[in-house]
């Protein structure tokens, strides 16, 4: 018994009900549901047309509203929190999540998904290509977090941590419906506290590649991302003392496919508009923060993958999610390390910036 769930708050309602059809007319997916931010959503239309999906194919589409169950801002983990609690209660075998914005999500999602789990899969998770310049959370916050704190396990080798993209056996999501920590993280940073959970629970772990990528809509300026960014960095920060997944953990993936051409030319965010944002001069709460971190604003504030390196485990340990003067100073930092890497290394190539990222990666684990 398979259930199918897509958070979702302002996403088009058209693309929202076009995903809630192709997952309710799949044969192994008994049940779909939409669940809604509680404040500011496109809840009422999303419903409307659920209702024809659940006519026109006769599977269960339910839309409703996410519980308030976490401590932080409300907004995507009290969503996934609420399916979890509530899959949990059902007894669903398998759990599918996919993000609600998805323009190219078709049935083949959903056959990777439960190929994996019909060979013992308890935790499958999607990973697909990308343009050069879009996840850059991922790539300069999650991925460096999880390989200071976690080297040599499989959290550095995850291809989307951040990803909204997977499948979970009943198993799974009992024991992430009851975990504290997880249904803490109301906000954006809910996908890395999964991420580790779903790790260390000693449940096989899978990769499925969705070789067409994932299409949705890209950002304007990345002001658009400053609250997930920042509630990221929160949330790796917050696994430094909690264990990694032990050296039997179980993770295996699909082969790495030929990456659309069309990905290759895609540009992820505005970069002007980007510039603009930081055009302002730092207030002195945000030099205060920069200085601190060992960085003189005076020389300017260029930041390359060895000026990263050696910033990065101190905004790790020293962080402060609700000081605005830390939000301003990390906000500014990584936009631009951002920038530095988009004019540096994005236009030697696609296949060379992407190179460049994975060793990144590799240098903050020490390997």
């Amino acid at each position: 018994m398979s259930l199918v769930v897509f958070p979702f708050k302002t996403e088009d309602p058209s693309v929202v009900s076009a995903n809630l059809y192709t997952a309710a007319r799949h044969d192994r997916v008994d049940e779909v549901w939409g669940v809604a931010a509680s404040e500011g959503s496109s809840m009422a239309e999303v419903a409307d047309l659920a209702e024809e999906v659940e006519a026109g194919t006769g599977t269960p589409v339910s839309v409703f509203a996410q519980e308030r169950l976490g401590i932080y801002r409300s907004g995507k983990g009290d969503g996934m929190n609420t399916a979890l609690r509530m899959a949990a209660e059902r007894g669903f075998e398998r759990t599918h999540f996919y993000d609600a914005d998805i323009t190219n999500f078709d049935g083949t999602w959903i056959d990777g998904a439960e190929s994996a789990a019909d060979r013992g899969y308890q935790v499958v998770r999607h990973r697909f290509p990308r343009a050069a310049t879009d996840a850059m959370i991922t790539w300069m916050v999650t991925r460096p977090g999880l390989a200071l704190l976690f080297p040599g396990t499989l959290l550095p080798r995850l291809g989307q941590p951040l990803g909204g993209e997977l499948l979970l056996s009943l198993t799974a999501v009992e024991s992430l419906a009851a975990d504290p920590f997880v249904v803490a993280r109301s906000d954006w940073g809910v996908d890395t506290m999964i991420t580790h959970a779903t790790a260390i629970m000693g449940l096989g772990i899978y990769e499925h590649n969705a070789a067409d990528g994932k299409r949705h809509a890209m950002y304007g300026s990345l002001v658009e991302i400053r609250d997930m960014l920042l509630e990221c960095l929160d949330a790796v920060s917050s696994l430094a003392d909690r264990p990694g997944p032990g050296a039997d953990a179980v993770f295996d993936s699909d082969p790495p496919a030929v990456v659309p051409a069309d990905l290759k030319q895609t540009v992820a965010y505005d970069m002007a508009a980007t510039r603009a944002a930081i055009a302002e001069a730092p207030t002195s709460g945000e030099l205060s923060v920069i200085t601190g971190l060992g960085l003189d604003p005076t020389q300017g504030l260029r930041v390359d993958d060895t000026t990263w390196h050696r910033l990065f485990p101190r905004l790790m340990e020293r962080f402060h999610l609700e000081d605005e003067s830390w939000r301003a100073a990390v906000f500014r930092l990584w936009v631009e390390r951002v920038i530095e890497y988009t004019t540096r290394w994005v236009p030697l190539g696609y296949d060379t910036a992407m190179t460049h990222l994975e060793g990144t990666i590799r240098r903050f684990e020490g390997v």
